[in-house]
């Protein structure tokens, strides 16, 4: 080694030089010295060095106020710290758009998906509007009133009332302060009455099933059958809700389970009222406050939409019955969810065709949610005002 070679070389020189005075270990204390002098200002050099590098990458990053894109090989101050100390939120991806398949209510105006602006005829403001295959129902302070697609003139169904329509848009049923009627909406003599009962002032007509009304009062839910009989008082109190169909043997409805949890049900007419059949399956996510400000039968029944606190979830009523009919001791907890929609702040929800529900969010857009999972956009018109009201459609509407 270096420090015996020199060793070796003083001592052949001085061979009575005292250890204290020892040249070799005076130079090998001197060389050591050095180089640690030496290493300690590498060092230090390399501290203000890297502290000079961060100190203008602070500077760049707050002058300019957002980061610039990374070069391979460099180093850059969000290489440094933004990675453990401000890590970056996952951003959603844009959604994909869809065209606005309904129409919308827009103060007195009607915006048809096809960019028609028609002016309604009112008095007072519109509370309730449907559209139907041969124009728009609506009621204002005053009336209930169908405008034909034909013409400029609305049709006065009755005073103010509550009103429903008929799942595939040819039939609206109307309490006329006690007074309930079904009318005819599509075809010759649109307008016409077709049946007509007393009713107790306060019960409201809430859907059809088949032929008959479904009607809703603080007494539960009955029926009234529609044709030559008058109306008799069935009410049922166990049933929370009644969705109406189309056709079919059944009804869904809502009663609550031993849990406290709601749970659908079939419902049928009988003689004696609405009877409740199988449990279908119950949820915790589902509560009344949800399902009076969104549930809807998809246009062929086979889905029922219902706004949750998770979003809007579509509730696969076939599928739901033929487990519930493969279950005799009504063992079913849960409902068949066909498909979940996350979404937030829902305040409205309607079907535009069997597999798309439309969900309002807030006051100001609108977003699809398919069947199939997917979630899209739908594209609202520009000028558009606050205010506007999504238009529900029922039956085939005629082009």
């Amino acid at each position: 080694m270096l420090e015996d070679e020199l060793r070796e070389m003083f001592a052949a020189r001085v061979q009575t030089s005292p250890a204290a005075a020892d040249p070799a270990d005076r130079a090998i204390r001197r060389a050591r010295v050095v180089n640690r002098r030496r290493q300690g200002l590498t060092g230090t050099m390399t501290v203000f060095a890297f502290a000079a590098v961060l100190g203008a990458a602070a500077a760049a990053q707050s002058v300019s106020g957002t980061p610039t894109a990374a070069e391979p090989d460099r180093i850059t101050f969000e290489d440094l710290f933004a990675g453990a100390q401000q890590p970056v939120a996952k951003q959603e991806p844009a959604l994909p758009t869809m065209a606005l398949p309904l129409d919308l209510l827009v103060g007195g105006q009607l915006w048809t998906s096809d960019g028609k602006r028609i002016q309604l005829q009112q008095q007072g403001e519109v509370d309730a509007i449907a559209r139907v295959p041969d124009g728009w129902v609506y009621s204002d302070d005053t009336a209930v009133r169908l405008l034909p697609s034909s013409a400029d003139k609305p049709v006065t169904l009755s005073g103010r009332a509550s009103w429903t329509v008929s799942q595939d848009g040819v039939r609206v049923a109307v309490n006329d302060h006690g007074t309930l009627t079904v009318s005819k909406l599509s075809g010759a003599g649109k307008g016409t009455q077709v049946a007509s009962s007393p009713v107790p002032e306060a019960a409201v007509p809430v859907g059809f099933f088949g032929d008959r009304v479904v009607l809703s009062s603080a007494s539960g839910y009955d029926y009234w059958s529609a044709g030559t009989a008058r109306y008799s008082e069935t009410w049922n109190a166990e049933l929370r809700a009644v969705f109406g169909t189309a056709g079919g043997s059944a009804a869904v409805g809502v009663v609550e389970g031993t849990d406290k949890r709601l749970c659908l049900v079939d419902v049928t007419a009988i003689k004696t009222g609405l009877k409740i059949g199988a449990r279908m399956g119950c949820s915790e996510l589902i509560n009344m406050e949800m399902i009076r400000r969104g549930a809807a039968l998809s246009p062929d029944g086979r889905l029922l939409a219902i706004i949750t606190p998770v979003g809007v979830q579509m509730i696969d009523l076939q599928r739901a019955r033929d487990t519930a009919a493969g279950d005799p001791q009504q063992k079913v907890k849960e409902l068949q969810v066909a498909a979940n929609c996350p979404v937030e702040t829902v305040v409205a929800l309607v079907w535009s065709d069997n597999q798309t529900a439309l969900a309002q969010i807030g006051g100001d857009a609108i977003l699809a949610c398919r069947t199939d999972g997917a979630k899209l956009q739908v594209t609202m018109p520009e000028d558009v005002t606050p205010g506007w009201m999504l238009i529900p459609a029922f039956g085939t509407v005629k082009k």
